[in-house]
């Protein structure tokens, strides 16, 4: 059976590619030697945690292994987060910085077998709180993950795994987890300080030389936009961490785009709904202007809990760090804050946050319904709906807009464009026009920072 040690996967596959890192492609064999330098350091000092900024580099990716075969929980700070919310995540999980390791010790490097109930990854997540929380991750949790996501896809002999979304979010972890036990290569991105958005010519480049691909829909919609299309060896595009709009999933088959959309959350360490395999190809089922997300993976069992969705699985997390509240119910289930439907064949359709839910004048209205109903709109390129307090209403709906048409800013024009489509509750009685929507270190859509923005930009209207 494989194992989470690069020393193991040296052993198993010596010459194999283990990581293409720019021009230079790396065999589990180099990795492990890079690797055991550091693993004598963690040895030596024994932390907490260790806590880590990584890129997807090889550098970052020899620290992971030589957590991974210490038994050291990683914690993984992401590089555009603010000073104060790492700093109050290292201190939560007492954890050290590579900087301040000791040297190791010579001798042969003794590694024990670490039970799978032991921490592996300590997660900082905002939730729906926008109170930083580390999710613990044990080993057994992300084996049964990679596990689930393997009988999905399967493995091919010479799969490459591109590698682009940070490595401080389970998406990008789970990759190089998934990999390292599939003693498969990653193909690794770093998109820099720029971002992703500023090189997606040079990530459509690399992008080209993958099997397997995840992506967060804003960069799924910009390498589209660069004119990237399938090639003869991709596999399948994963696309997860927000809601994938029908015109979206359109352009992707259009380009001939294997499109798996998936659904999952800090707290499963990646995936638990993804559509199958054997369906990549195939048009998208959708819902009120919602995609289908697909079917829970294999072990994981899903349920609507008051609109709410219910997930139980082995890839579930251990809990909150230092939060001594059951993390689970007394049957092991999760009820997320996420709102869902299921389809007759029972795909999941995921309809936002229960906390973004828009209720004005008695009225409940989903945001993501009309922002699907205002992209569909020709003049729209993005469209970002929440609601504003209102003291007759309660609250209103509202938009932030990207799109050159000025006379879009004007909500009867709006209600003249979508009034076939839309209840009247439902139109946008406030909307704004933008340059570009706010998006979150990982791509997705910032919807608190799009109220704040909206709420500066009609502060100064009225100024």
């Amino acid at each position: 059976m494989s194992t989470l040690s690069i020393f193991d996967a040296a052993r198993d596959a010596p010459d194999d590619v283990a990581a293409v890192d720019g021009a230079a492609e790396l065999s589990f064999r180099e990795l492990a030697r890079r690797t055991e330098p550091l693993a004598r350091r963690l040895l030596a000092a024994r932390p907490p945690a260790l806590a880590l900024t990584p890129r997807a580099d090889a550098g970052s990716l020899s620290w992971l292994y030589a957590a991974f075969a210490t038994g050291t929980p990683v914690l993984p700070l992401h590089a555009r987060a603010a000073a104060a919310e790492n700093a109050a995540s290292v201190a939560r999980a007492s954890a050290m910085d590579v900087e301040a390791l000791p040297l190791g010790e010579p001798g042969p490097l003794r590694l024990t077998v670490i039970d799978d109930d032991a921490a592996l990854v300590h997660l900082p997540t905002s939730g729906s709180t926008g109170t930083p929380r580390l999710v613990q991750l044990s080993r057994g949790a992300v084996l049964a993950s990679a596990r689930a996501s393997a009988q999905n896809l399967g493995w091919e002999p010479h799969d490459r795994w591109l590698l682009c979304l940070p490595l401080s979010h389970a998406g990008g972890l789970s990759i190089v987890i998934r990999s390292l036990l599939a003693r498969r290569a990653v193909l690794l991105f770093e998109p820099g300080p720029g971002g992703m958005l500023a090189r997606i010519d040079e990530l459509s480049r690399v992008a080209a030389r993958a099997t397997l691909i995840s992506l967060v829909p804003s960069v799924l919609a910009a390498l589209l936009d660069a004119g990237f299309v399938a090639t003869n060896r991709l596999r399948a595009v994963l696309v997860g961490g927000a809601g994938c709009a029908p015109e979206l999933a359109a352009r992707a088959r259009a380009a001939g785009l294997p499109l798996l959309t998936s659904y999952g959350l800090t707290e499963t360490g990646s995936q638990v709904v993804t559509r199958r395999y054997a369906e990549r190809f195939e048009p998208l089922p959708t819902r009120d202007g919602v995609v289908s997300s697909g079917h829970p993976l294999p072990g994981v069992e899903l349920r609507l809990t008051g609109g709410s969705i219910a997930l139980r699985s082995p890839a579930l997390f251990s809990g909150y760090l230092g939060d001594p509240a059951p993390a689970l119910d007394a049957q092991g289930w999760l009820t997320t804050n996420d709102r869902g439907e299921l389809g007759p064949d029972g795909e999941l359709y995921v309809r936002g946050r229960t906390d973004d839910v828009i209720v004005t004048g008695g009225e409940n209205v989903d945001p993501l319904e009309v922002e699907a109903a205002l992209t569909s709109l020709p003049q729209i390129v993005a469209a970002c709906v929440f609601g504003a307090p209102s003291a007759r209403f309660g609250e209103v709906v509202t938009a932030l807009l990207v799109s050159a048409d000025a006379a879009l800013g004007d909500p009867a024009r709006l209600a003249t464009l979508l009034g076939d489509r839309l209840a009247r509750h439902k139109l946008p009685r406030r909307a704004l026009l933008v340059d570009a929507l706010p998006l979150t270190a990982s791509g997705k859509l910032d919807r608190r920072a799009c109220k704040a923005r909206f709420a500066e930009l009609a502060s100064d209207e009225r100024d």
